[in-house]
């Protein structure tokens, strides 16, 4: 199993939201020795998202719900640090609102952005040079226009979105693409999202291990239906439990999404259900570095904020 690591990061509060809110998730947890009356300090834990070196909180603001500009950068003040977009989000217009609302703060937040090929810019299916030179240009072409449309020259952590072809996944060029990136400090982790093929691909990453990330659907239900397509999807627990485990130990760092859309939960039956401990459920596996939480307004903001505690 993966051991959580985290840090302390410190903003200042008032004495009394600091004794009401504070104490609440910081079991084990040591105040800096030097803190005085007058420097009371909020305590929210990071951990570390596999070997990549780097730090994100236990939940991740996810973007696509909103077009609020006011809204992220509401939730970056109370802790959401780690902020997930991609190319395909609003047709780009994602990535220019999550832009603008880190303008000026950039270095203090952590980005992931994804892209992916579709299947009308590889007319080659990605087969000899030509397919090759096909997938280096799409490719290419998206980084840049998120690279824009972000107002960053470079991006925290790019995942290939979508992914469900092992061919093109683990593609020569594909990986090429994302080695080139990292080398020369344009993206600081790669990986891969997938929706349906929850072992495959993950599984065949515990073995090669070059991506360094990965996000899954992960929940206590076992199953989520697609907000865009509908589709319904589910998983044997146990398996992707051992490929999560896996992937942890190896140092893979794991985000998990669709992690309210296995509905309400509660851990006992005297505390009421609902969907921030539906994604306490999540954060609790050893293997979870962060678990993304698409939040559409103020009031989910405030909910999950807790969450930031472990």
């Amino acid at each position: 199993m993966q051991e959580i690591t985290g840090r302390i990061v410190k903003r200042n509060i008032t004495r009394k939201r600091f004794i009401t809110t504070a104490f609440a998730g910081l079991a084990g947890i040591k105040m800096i020795p030097h803190l005085r009356n007058a420097d009371l300090t909020e305590v929210f834990l990071r951990r570390l998202l596999g070997k990549t070196g780097i730090m994100v909180p236990p939940v991740c603001f996810g973007a696509t719900r909103t077009n609020d500009e006011s809204l992220i950068k509401y939730a970056i003040d109370k802790g959401f640090s780690f902020i997930d977009t991609g190319r395909s989000y609003a047709n780009g217009n994602n990535e220019r609102l999550v832009g603008r609302a880190v303008s000026g703060i950039r270095n203090n937040v952590v980005i992931q952005s994804k892209l992916r090929l579709d299947p009308n810019e590889l007319p080659s299916e990605g087969k000899g040079k030509k397919g090759a030179d096909e997938i280096k240009s799409a490719l290419g072409s998206k980084l840049e226009a998120s690279l824009k449309a972000l107002g960053s020259d470079y991006i925290d952590i790019l995942l290939y979105h979508d992914a469900s072809q092992e061919n093109l996944l683990f593609h020569t060029e594909v990986m090429k693409f994302f080695a080139g990136l990292k080398s020369t400090g344009v993206i600081r982790a790669c990986g891969f999202s997938t929706h349906n093929d929850l072992m495959n691909l993950p599984e065949m990453n515990n073995r090669e291990l070059f991506y360094d990330v990965i996000m899954v659907p992960f929940n206590h239900k076992g199953s989520f239906v697609h907000s865009v397509t509908g589709n319904f999807s589910e998983w044997d627990q146990d398996r992707l439990i051992s490929v999560l485990t896996e992937a942890g130990s190896k140092g893979i760092g794991v985000i998990a999404m669709k992690t309210c859309s296995g509905g309400k939960y509660s851990s006992s039956p005297d505390i009421e259900q609902d969907y921030p401990e539906a994604v306490r459920w999540v954060i609790r596996h050893s293997f979870i570095s962060s678990a993304a939480v698409a939040m559409a307004n103020f009031e989910q903001v405030n909910e999950h904020l807790p969450l930031l505690n472990g």
